[in-house]
């Protein structure tokens, strides 16, 4: 393959999926077995073209439409990805935070769970008010959990301990 086609194609899947969570019609319509295969292709094609995808996800994208397995387009793009991270040596971890990082915040945690993975590490972060302070992080199954909420809690049990 070309070089650099892997990341455009996943970037490109990232796109249509964006075009599927956006527009239920276009989904319903992809994914439902009461509309012609051939107005779904020719729909599917006007997509590809508004949103210049390549040759090769159009005609994958095709594929998944002749064996109806378009639904399973979300499945395919979280696989595709893990593929590729694991032949780039990377990994990613979702970190859950209390509040906003800045952008320094951001770069020592992925210098720190690079150090701690001993590769690359990409992270997705998302706010969640609930954790009080600090946060927690998931990296490959691994889960390391530096809230607030948690430290409470355990402090509750050992409390209840001593009782």
């Amino acid at each position: 393959m070309e070089e650099g086609l892997n990341d455009k194609i996943l970037e490109d899947m990232k796109k249509v999926s964006e075009v599927i969570k956006e527009s239920q019609e276009f989904r319903a319509m992809m994914e439902s077995p009461l509309y012609d295969i051939i107005l779904k292709k020719r729909v599917l094609k006007s997509v590809i073209s508004k949103i210049s995808l390549t040759e090769y996800l159009g005609n994958f994208l095709n594929i998944l439409l002749d064996k109806d397995r378009f639904k399973l387009l979300d499945e395919i793009l979280e696989a595709y990805t893990v593929m590729l991270d694991e032949a780039s040596g990377r990994v990613r971890a979702q970190i859950k935070s209390a509040t906003e990082l800045s952008d320094e915040q951001m770069q020592r945690i992925k210098k720190t769970m690079s150090g701690l993975m001993k590769k690359e590490v990409d992270v997705d972060v998302a706010v969640d008010p609930s954790l009080i302070g600090g946060l927690v992080a998931e990296v490959q199954g691994m889960i390391y959990d530096g809230s607030v909420k948690t430290q409470l809690s355990k402090l509750k049990q050992s409390l209840k301990g001593e009782i």
